[in-house]
């Protein structure tokens, strides 16, 4: 009986072929996502993670095929998160509260499912990556999240916040939460996920992190490259 049998079904893909103009992104896509899994999207550039995730969230209308969305509070965290800078430097306590319509309590717990209470009154700007991302997750979480979708998080984030990121990643996944991450680090998703989908345009692979082998499903120079895509900063085109 796979681990996800008992849990509820959120998210019911069937076919979901997607073209943007001419360009065929993702073609024939089925998957089912249940409560509670951590789901690592992997794949070469341009291979669609993007797109797939946009159309899950039920921001691009698939060309052919149908999603079905259950009952839960999405939110989307793009690659280095919004900047939360603007005009008047907010604090960190403040972009949580944006999450939680200024609930200052709400607030306050979600950054401490983060570990960035005791930077509540920091300005958010002075923060690093790492740690703006962790607000950006808490701010998620003080809105009501149940599914974070998240697209390359990691990016341009050095390695010992990146091993304290995927942490905080684990224990909210033990908390219940749903995770859906798109990741270059291949090696780090393998320990990390429960499940992996492997996509290039359309699904190569998808199950448990332990039976996938990198070499049969990733071209040899994605996974040789993998690092200096993911320091790559111009627009993403997955």
């Amino acid at each position: 009986m796979p681990s996800h049998a008992s849990k509820t079904l959120l998210i019911d893909a069937d076919g979901v072929t997607v073209r943007l103009g001419n360009e065929l992104a993702i073609d024939r896509v089925s998957l089912c996502i249940h409560t509670g899994e951590f789901i690592g999207l992997i794949g070469p550039n341009g291979a669609g993670k993007t797109t797939l995730l946009r159309a899950l969230l039920g921001l691009v209308t698939p060309t052919a095929g149908r999603i079905e969305r259950g009952k839960a509070t999405y939110d989307y965290i793009p690659q280095r998160g919004a900047t939360y800078s603007g005009i008047t430097p907010l604090s960190v306590l403040e972009v949580a509260g944006l999450g939680s319509r200024g609930h200052k309590p709400a607030a306050l717990q979600a950054l401490q499912q983060v570990r960035m209470d005791a930077f509540a009154y920091n300005r958010f700007n002075e923060l690093s990556g790492g740690q703006k991302q962790r607000v950006a997750i808490a701010k998620a979480l003080a809105a009501g999240a149940d599914v974070l979708i998240l697209d390359e998080p990691t990016t341009g984030i050095d390695e010992p916040s990146q091993a304290a990121f995927y942490d905080i990643l684990q224990s909210l996944q033990q908390q219940g939460i749903t995770i859906i991450m798109v990741s270059h680090e291949v090696e780090a998703v393998l320990k990390l996920v429960t499940r992996v989908i492997c996509l290039n345009r359309t699904i190569l692979y998808d199950g448990p992190p332990e039976h996938f082998e990198t070499d049969k499903y990733l071209p040899q120079l994605y996974t040789a490259q993998h690092r200096q895509l993911h320091h790559h900063h111009g627009a993403p085109h997955a």
